[in-house]
């Protein structure tokens, strides 16, 4: 018992900016209709072969280079609060005009308007994550920001699904309503910076420098913050499958109706797992380091779509996507806390910004690839291929490992907390 009530008590006394952040971010999340469903529309509704759709990914993932470029440079430099309440409010509007348009062209260019805005704002919203908590807390704000994201997300997707074939419009106006109701929050309600309080706490890593110096020259002197770029590519690479070639396998199984409907169920149980085993795997996982997380959850996701591959009855898409979450759980609790760490805080804006293009070019080099591995065979070997290159990440989280810790010996020290618990053999060196 004590055990489990360690469980839950994790996430007191985070600060209460981390609190309404997670709250906004479930909010906006419970509206998350469309996302999900993207594919679907440009295969169902518009008519768009996997080979198209792949294409159309392609370019909007493209043209939100430089956005997240230029929302990296305005969040080291201006009020990153006032950023993304100005860049919501944009994206807002443009993504209530698609519920005014019927499936086709103009739907297509007013999502992809509302994207760019939403992308020139991200960078500002992951820099304001690390801002608003202290050190020490990033594992649990990170871990409770999922939660607030599944939260939504698990609602969401379900009520997606069963939207998406008459009541495409009403999605789209309900998504966009959310997203404004999270805005007004972080307007009301989050607060300033929270400062290092102890020695404990600091990171010389972390230590700003001045905000001209390159991002390149930053890079060079900290390989192992641009592999682990890479590592974020090659991860959206295959965790994307699941927005790609999954509902669309799903459609062809089950039947355009039945399986979005199927879908929407899926998206809704990977949330609750993610509701569920967050709070599990964050506490169980605290004496581990940042990367053998990661290297858990790219392995898990990868292998996890192996399952699938001989046309499985409905049932076993679970067991799948169990698997599938429980590595996206691992990853995310390696991942986020990872660049954190090691960026300088006058160039973690333009980092995230890195990372989001890393994230974007790999989900759309993904489904270009995979669009063409399935038209030329079928979806068994398509899957193979999914998890092999899965497999090729996985090798990549490991070189990362010995790399890093040479660059960034301090960070796999114990601190004074931890040599207590060392005392009583648990090993903080991994």
């Amino acid at each position: 018992m004590k055990k489990i009530s360690e469980i839950f008590s994790q996430y007191k006394g985070l600060s209460k900016s981390a609190y309404v952040l997670f709250l906004g971010r479930m909010i906006t999340n419970m509206g998350a209709f469309i996302w999900p469903l993207l594919t679907l529309i440009l295969k169902d509704k518009m008519g768009y072969t996997p080979t198209m759709i792949s294409y159309i990914f392609l370019i909007v993932g493209f043209l939100f280079l430089p956005a997240n470029i230029l929302g990296g440079k305005l969040a080291d430099r201006f009020n990153r609060k006032r950023l993304i309440i100005t860049f919501d409010c944009i994206s807002v509007f443009f993504f209530i005009l698609c519920a005014f348009v019927e499936p086709g062209i103009w739907m297509v260019i007013f999502f992809i308007i509302a994207g760019l805005f939403a992308n020139i704002e991200g960078p500002a919203f992951d820099a304001l994550v690390i801002d608003v908590v202290k050190p020490k807390d990033r594992e649990k704000v990170y871990s409770l920001m999922y939660l607030g994201h599944n939260l939504g997300y698990m609602f969401g997707a379900a009520i997606g699904g069963l939207l998406f074939a008459n009541h495409l419009s009403l999605a789209f106006v309900l998504d966009g309503i959310t997203t404004l109701s999270s805005t007004i929050l972080i307007i009301m309600l989050v607060q300033g910076v929270q400062k290092v309080e102890s020695e404990e706490e600091e990171n010389e890593y972390e230590e700003g420098i001045h905000e001209t110096e390159k991002i390149s020259n930053i890079l060079k002197k900290r390989p192992s913050v641009f592999v682990q770029l890479l590592i974020f590519l090659m991860g959206a690479f295959v965790y994307n499958q699941w927005t790609y070639t999954l509902p669309m396998y799903m459609t062809d199984l089950f039947g355009d109706d039945l399986g979005s409907k199927y879908f929407g169920f899926l998206s809704s149980f990977n949330a609750f797992v993610v509701i569920f085993f967050t709070p599990i795997i964050t506490f169980m996982s605290q004496r581990f380091r940042e990367i053998p997380k990661i290297f858990v959850g790219q392995l898990c996701i990868g292998l996890s779509f192996i399952i699938i591959c001989n046309q499985p009855t409905y049932s076993i898409f679970f067991v799948m996507m169990f698997i599938f979450t429980i590595g996206e759980i691992a990853n995310m609790l390696g991942s986020a806390p990872f660049i954190s760490r090691r960026v300088p805080s006058t160039h973690r804006g333009r980092i995230h910004s890195y990372m989001n293009i890393a994230w974007f070019l790999g989900a759309a080099i993904g489904r270009v690839i995979i669009g063409w591995i399935l038209e030329a065979t079928n979806y068994s070997v398509t899957f193979v291929s999914i998890a092999l290159f899965g497999v090729a990440g996985v090798s990549l989280v490991v070189y990362n490992y010995y790399l890093d810790r040479k660059i960034f010996p301090k960070l796999y020290s114990a601190t004074p907390a931890q040599r207590k618990e060392v005392q009583n053999g648990t090993d903080y060196s991994y």
